[in-house]
């Protein structure tokens, strides 16, 4: 939908999401309500027994959310945050080399500084059915990024343990300050509940 270009208007592009989304998210939100909240400076998450959502705080129409039984989320450490990121990285590269097979693919990785706007410190992969793959930026294995957004339909393709679903969204958020502890991790299972209302690959990038 939208292509690689500098010249992109970002608050056009936020202003156009909030028109085409603003009620669907909203919706999402009050349906979700008061629960369990996560956020650090890139990112919010609320979960709750109703469901869990989470949206980008420089450009909020980033969002995705769901409700019923299709959310699961866990608060875990930096050796298991550290080895989802490596079984992802894994996936990545299967895709990219055409060893692991999966119906779409859409990742982006925010680092400590990223920036849609300015499409700085960040990594995206976008590998779309029929289509060649799509990269922009570096992966840094050495940092723990500060948020992560895995799009995923995989078929029936066998996939690492630690990504905890096959067809749907898995998201990451680092906690604010290191001393506060574990890091999100959540999955929001494709199901007719479930709005991913963001961007293939990356806002301001690709569709």
């Amino acid at each position: 939908m939208y292509p690689y270009d500098d010249n992109l208007d970002f608050t056009a592009l936020r202003a156009e999401h909030q028109a085409q989304h603003g009620l669907t998210i909203a919706y999402i939100k009050r349906r979700v309500g008061e629960g369990m909240e996560y956020a650090n400076e890139v990112a919010e998450a609320v979960v709750s027994a109703e469901g869990g959502y989470y949206q980008l705080r420089e450009m909020p129409e980033e969002f995705a959310g769901a409700l019923g039984a299709g959310v699961s989320h866990r608060l875990v450490a930096d050796a298991e945050a550290w080895e989802t990121l490596r079984q992802v990285l894994q996936l990545v590269e299967g895709v990219s080399s055409g060893t692991q097979a999966v119906r779409s693919l859409s990742l982006y990785v925010l680092y400590a500084g990223g920036s849609l706007r300015t499409r700085q410190g960040m990594f995206v992969f976008d590998q779309k059915p029929g289509e060649a793959a799509f990269a922009h930026g570096r992966w840094q294995p050495e940092l723990l990024p500060r948020f992560f957004k895995l799009r995923l339909d995989a078929g029936d393709a066998p996939l690492p343990p630690a990504l905890g679903l096959s067809n749907g969204v898995l998201f990451f958020l680092a906690p604010q300050n290191h001393d506060d502890g574990r890091c999100l991790l959540a999955t929001l299972a494709r199901t007719p509940a479930m709005q991913d209302l963001g961007l293939r690959a990356a806002p301001t990038m690709m569709n």
